[in-house]
């Protein structure tokens, strides 16, 4: 799934700059062969699995539960897992940090950072950012809808979860928007990244730091939608097909035989 260079140079990052344990929850689907009626069979539930297997197994810090959603409803509602494939991140610290999808493309260096981070127990965010995070009283969601190919996405999926590890109030999660048509069409989302603050605030494109941190703090304060005034560089949302039977998507985009 992950090209074999590409592992070795992902390992050598994790021995160099990791520093504490790292658990990865994936919830997935049973593999069945037959199509039962009602049952919308999860495309990207298997690469995603084969994906974090291989990257779980690089580094002695990093463990790896798989649960399937059919079984484990209970702990998904205990972790706010609503979808399959669906991904979390826990570290030392009580970070909410969730990936909805399977993390590939341009993706995948954001991910690899953040579990580097998670790691670390590590806030990259200036001191008047955490400072005034620090006034959250409420529980927000921030949700970003990325693409594998949008260079400017890896930018607000790990300032989100930069944001959950200051402060416990932000549940950061980011959707693979491809993999999740229900909500590109919920949220109307034609370009990403686009940031979605508890449904009440919508940013396009990729924002600094300070301009995304008063807009947590505004929607944290606004009982009704507000539209933004701030946006940024982005990439239309392309369509793209799940991977044919037989081909799979490697972690770094690549589609290997």
């Amino acid at each position: 799934m992950i090209p074999l260079a590409d592992q070795d140079a992902i390992k050598v990052k994790f021995a160099q700059e990791m520093l504490g344990p790292v658990k990865i929850d994936l919830f997935s689907q049973k593999e069945l062969d037959i199509v039962l009626p009602g049952r919308t069979p999860c495309a990207y539930c298997k690469p995603t699995r084969e994906m974090l297997q291989e990257l779980s197994a690089l580094s002695d810090l990093i463990s790896l539960r798989v649960h399937m959603m059919e079984d484990e409803r209970e702990t998904a509602a205990e972790m706010g897992v609503e979808r399959i494939p669906g991904i979390v991140l826990r570290g030392r610290n009580e970070a909410s940090i969730k990936f909805y999808g399977m993390p590939g493309g341009s993706e995948f260096g954001a991910f690899l950072d953040s579990i580097v981070d998670v790691s670390r127990n590590e806030v990259l965010f200036s001191e008047a950012s955490v400072k005034s995070l620090g006034k959250l009283a409420e529980d927000v969601r921030i949700r970003v809808f990325v693409t594998p190919t949008c260079p400017y996405c890896p930018m607000m999926m790990r300032a989100a979860y930069q944001m959950a590890m200051v402060t416990p109030h932000v549940k950061a999660e980011v959707v693979e928007v491809n993999e999740f048509p229900d909500l590109a069409k919920r949220y109307n989302v034609e370009a990403v990244p686009l940031t979605v603050i508890a449904d009440r605030v919508a940013i396009p494109g990729a924002v600094g730091e300070k301009d995304l941190v008063a807009q947590v703090l505004k929607a944290a304060e606004s009982p009704a939608a507000q539209p933004s005034q701030v946006s940024g560089p982005s990439t239309l949302a392309t369509p793209q097909e799940p991977p044919p039977e037989g081909e799979r998507r490697g972690g770094s985009g690549l589609i290997l035989p």
